[in-house]
């Protein structure tokens, strides 16, 4: 396998449902035109020492060694350091917790920017198996979920398994918000719903169900649960809402 295809198996495993990288994000994180990363996954363009260093550096769980050599393994094995909790396993799942959030209101908007690079790789848990990342959340629209904790999350890559009635990060060009997904009579949309039912003095509800055309939905995850820190506790504590 030449330089050229290790680069493409790597963005392929970049997109895959533990790291949600696109090329566009790659291209953007490492600061290469979306252009010039394509005509070095084709052979048009020399793939340097340089560039593997640089895509390493950003990317850090492949193996420069592997990029630039096919020497080992792709990707770097993942340390866990030994806890209370990994109960004599030495290889605990981890998942990334990514530097961005998502928002339950009327009056935030989250970033709409690309989900790119975690900010660190958590332990998932045994309550959270099926995980496989990891978002900060505020607002006051889902009231199972504090301001401010961070949510489990698995990705959902065909919309057509959505389950209704359960509670997703919906990522789309304009927003990331965190609902509970409803059938629409128009198949081509799902409802938005929020839990926290709370009204003006007019009767109408503060939080109201969103329309969102499932053509617009670039991202969806399903939310596993919810992590907190207690007051002053140096101890996260886990609360699995299924």
């Amino acid at each position: 396998m030449d330089i050229n295809k290790r680069l493409e198996r790597v963005l392929d495993v970049l997109k895959s449902g533990n790291y949600i990288y696109n090329e566009a994000d790659f291209a953007k994180k490492t600061g290469i035109s979306k252009s010039f990363l394509s005509d070095m996954k084709a052979g048009r363009k020399e793939i340097s020492e340089r560039n593997v260093l640089n895509f390493t550096r950003v990317f850090d769980v492949i193996s420069p060694d592997w990029l630039l050599t096919g020497k080992g393994e792709m990707l770097k094995p993942t340390e866990v350091p030994p806890s209370e909790t990994t109960r004599g396993s030495a290889n605990r799942k981890k998942i990334p917790l990514y530097d961005t959030y998502s928002v339950g209101g009327t009056s935030m908007v989250a970033p709409n920017d690309p989900v790119t690079a975690p900010t660190e790789w958590i332990d998932a848990g045994d309550w959270f198996i099926d995980a496989t990342a990891a978002m900060h959340h505020y607002g006051d629209s889902m009231i199972e979920y504090p301001s401010g904790c961070i949510l489990a999350l698995k990705e959902i890559n065909d919309k057509q398994l959505i389950i209704w009635g359960k509670n997703y990060v919906i990522e789309t060009d304009e927003y990331r918000i965190t609902k509970r997904l409803q059938r629409s009579k128009d198949p081509k949309y799902v409802i938005a719903y929020s839990t926290n039912e709370e009204k003006y003095q007019d009767g109408t509800l503060i939080h109201q169900p969103i329309d969102i055309p499932k053509s617009a939905i670039r991202r969806l995850a399903l939310v596993l649960g919810y992590v907190v820190k207690e007051h002053c506790s140096a101890r996260f504590y886990s609360i699995n809402r299924g």
